[in-house]
């Protein structure tokens, strides 16, 4: 039986949807990030046995196994094997799961567990409806959105308006704060990306991405003037996830 412990991590920035990264294939940001994290271990490439991505929404740019097409598109060595699992809403977390249990089998001593969602160039949902449902006409389980899920869960705990836009507001602040403060340096992989034009459409150029696009300047006041998305409801744009690209990488060893 092996003993599982991660050695390094990396990501990239993350973009806002037609941002900073959304110029940028889908296999080359994660193949980036990737190379990025073998480069930062110093290890051998070729020494990985196995990697493991997560991936939601595996269509167009994200399909036919993107953990693998990423990490030849990165010029990584052809005899590493690789798989994508989509285990919603905790890919890459399974990921590391699946890396960490082949290491603990005693199945494997070296493995990359990885991630990537490049939303604004694969949507959400994409991957639904072109050819068929995956939903059956017997389908009857109740499987609300996320914000739905969102707003039953808040009724059930009973928290406010108040409550949610203080924590939305608070979260900004430490947000800001801890990366002027330096605190999110180490992990994070800087990325090259074509420069968008007028019409967000890539172009030629390119530029270095090394921060997070989603922060911004807010107030409470701001916040609290937002209508919810659900109508009744206590969520807004300003308290939810936004639209992201991004990825991650994480060397699990023996």
């Amino acid at each position: 039986m092996g003993n599982p412990v991660i050695v390094e991590a990396t990501r990239s920035p993350i973009g806002k949807r037609n941002g900073w990264l959304s110029g940028l294939h889908a296999t080359e940001l994660l193949g980036a990030v990737q190379k990025a994290l073998v480069d930062k271990a110093g290890i051998a490439a070729a020494d990985v046995e196995q990697v493991v991505g997560g991936c939601v929404t595996q269509y167009a740019e994200q399909s036919n196994n993107i953990s693998r097409t990423a990490w030849l598109t990165a010029g990584l060595p052809e005899q590493v094997g690789a798989t994508t699992v989509d285990c919603q809403c905790g890919s890459g977390q399974q990921a590391n799961h699946l890396v960490a249990g082949l290491i603990a089998a005693g199945a494997i001593d070296v493995g990359i567990a990885c991630g990537v969602e490049a939303m604004t160039r694969v949507p959400l949902g994409a991957n639904r409806g072109e050819t068929g449902s995956p939903r059956p006409d017997s389908w009857d389980i109740d499987i609300p959105n996320q914000f739905e899920a969102a707003e039953r869960i808040a009724k059930r705990r009973g928290i406010t308006r108040e409550d949610i836009d203080a924590f939305g507001f608070e979260s900004q602040l430490r947000a800001k704060r801890a990366w002027d403060e330096g605190r999110f340096d180490r992990e994070i992989s800087p990325i090259e990306a074509p420069l968008l034009d007028e019409q967000k459409r890539p172009t030629s150029e390119r530029h270095e991405v090394s921060r997070d696009q989603g922060l911004r300047d807010t107030t409470l006041e701001g916040l609290s003037q937002l209508k919810p998305v659900l109508e009744g409801g206590i969520h807004t744009a300003g308290t939810s996830s936004q639209i992201s690209d991004g990825a991650a990488a994480v060397l699990w060893m023996d």
